[in-house]
């Protein structure tokens, strides 16, 4: 028989593991025979715009929904088990199934009365355009008497101070 050193730090991992395995069953992860998982998400930010692209092959468009609200964007839905198998058995299943919801939180800047929904090859894409005011804009100014001019926040000026 070997002497192996006790080591607490093991302890806490197999007492988080067994705990993560416990929990797991009661976080809603299967309620009532159904299982729910978490949909991936793309989310691109651009200069006009915001887009999310999520991955949803084999869905019926009517089983996905979309809606926001206080600038929370939610997608949510269903996909099916089908247990139908014309020949054999299952013996091994990867696929996702059961329901699914995933909210993002849209900046501020997010013209929400405005956003755009594809569905295409089994993508889900949503464009949320920003709203004009929320765009950098250039601020002219009057440096008495002569021609307003533009300054932009990260410019050089070369121009000497007047004295």
């Amino acid at each position: 028989m070997s002497i192996v050193r006790w080591n607490p730090l093991r302890e806490m991992a197999t007492l988080h593991e067994d705990m993560n395995r416990l929990f797991s069953r009661f976080d809603g992860g299967e309620v009532a025979g159904r299982q729910s998982w978490m949909l991936s998400m793309d989310v691109i930010e651009g200069k006009d715009e915001i887009k999310l692209k999520a991955a949803l092959p084999g869905l019926d468009p009517k089983d996905i929904n979309v809606q926001v609200e206080d600038n929370v964007l939610t997608v949510s839905g269903q996909r099916n088990f089908e247990e139908k198998v014309e020949e054999g058995d299952y013996y091994w299943v990867e696929q996702q199934y059961g329901s699914f919801s995933r909210s993002v939180t849209l900046p501020k800047a997010a013209d929400t009365t405005q956003i755009k929904a594809s569905y295409q090859n089994g993508v889900l894409e949503l464009v949320v355009p920003k709203r004009a005011e929320s765009k950098p804009r250039k601020i002219e100014l009057n440096l008495g008497g002569t021609e307003p001019r533009a300054i932009e926040a990260n410019a050089q000026d070369s121009t000497p101070p007047a004295q």
